[in-house]
This record gives structure tokens, sequence and C-alpha cells, in this order.
């Protein structure tokens, strides 16, 4: 399209194809994550592989916000992050429970308190 034109049909029927795969490819986790009852189990394997992908100490972007917020909110509240922050992969990615309880905060998670959450994963 030049300058000063809307784009040719083809140009933005291919634009929203692509946005409507990216949503297929997005909908399935997020409706999985959502669609789970109050109590519904912790996934921590699941969620600690998408956190190590997506989440860095001090960066919480939208990525790495969805599994973090979804383990406290969803998945069974602090106790799951815990558990999260025991598997494996987080613990080779440099991540513990202190710095997923301060990116739920950041993240702007449903429950208050913070960081000092911490405290309730010493012993688990």
């Amino acid at each position: 399209a030049r300058e000063g034109e809307t784009a040719p049909p083809m140009e933005r029927s291919r634009g929203l194809l692509l946005v409507a795969g990216l949503l297929a490819a997005l909908l399935p986790a997020a409706a999985a994550a959502f669609g789970q009852q109050p109590g519904a189990p912790c996934e921590p394997t699941l969620l600690a592989t998408q956190v190590a992908l997506f989440c860095a100490p001090d960066m919480p972007t939208a990525q790495c916000c969805e599994p973090v917020v979804a383990a406290v909110d969803l998945g069974g509240g602090v106790p799951c992050l815990c558990r999260v922050a025991a598997e494996p992969q987080l613990v080779m990615a440099g991540l513990n429970a202190t710095h997923l309880l301060t990116l739920y905060g950041s993240c702007g998670g449903l429950r208050p308190g913070g960081a000092h959450l911490a405290a309730a994963c010493e012993g688990s």
C-alpha cells in the first residue's frame, strides 16, 4: 500500500489471520488457567516451565505475569507458588520464591501481601 492508503484487503486479512493464529495458540492455555475452579490443582512443572522461559527477576512482562498470577490466584495460593519455585528449571534459571512473589505483586496479583509472603515458602 502506498503512503496514505489503507492496506489492500488481502494484506489486512493476512494480518488478521496472524492475530487469529496467535490467539488460537494462546487461548487454550488461557482457557485452561481461567477455566479452573477455585481449589483447582496446582501444576508446578507446567507453570515453572512457563516462568523459566518468560521471567527474569524484577522484569514483569505480560508473558511472565500470566503463569505467576495464575499459580497464586487460580492454582491454590502461595503454597502453589512455593511448589513452582522448588522446580528444578526455576532453580537453574536463578529464580526463587522471593523473586516469584515480588513478580506476583508487580504483576497485579489479586492477593495482598507482596514479598513478605516469601516466609510462607520456608520449610515447604
